[in-house]
């Protein structure tokens, strides 16, 4: 009596897991990258890059209008304190 040896199936899976449809993971990538959510993601980095580029550059240009008012208001004081100067000489 001779006993053959063929492979055994055990609750309907194949012996060969890998040409299995439930198991294959292939085209994980393509799913992920026609979903829209990876465009939301696309969206968020973006946005995230303007900002973390804007923000110095806006916080550059708010210190640049603080140091031009303020010299402004220096140059204004020297003005008014020469046109007093200058409306004393002529009362003597």
């Amino acid at each position: 009596m001779a006993t053959s040896k063929a492979p055994q199936q055990t609750s309907g899976r194949s012996v060969n897991f890998r040409s299995n449809p439930d198991r294959d993971f292939g085209n994980l990538g393509i799913d992920v990258l026609n979903s829209s959510q990876s465009g939301n993601i696309v969206l968020i980095i973006l946005l995230m890059f303007l900002i973390c580029l804007f923000l110095p550059l806006m916080v550059s240009l708010y210190f640049d209008t603080l140091t031009i008012q303020k010299k402004a208001e220096r140059i204004e004081t020297r003005i008014e304190k020469m046109l007093k100067e200058l409306e004393k000489k002529d009362k003597q």
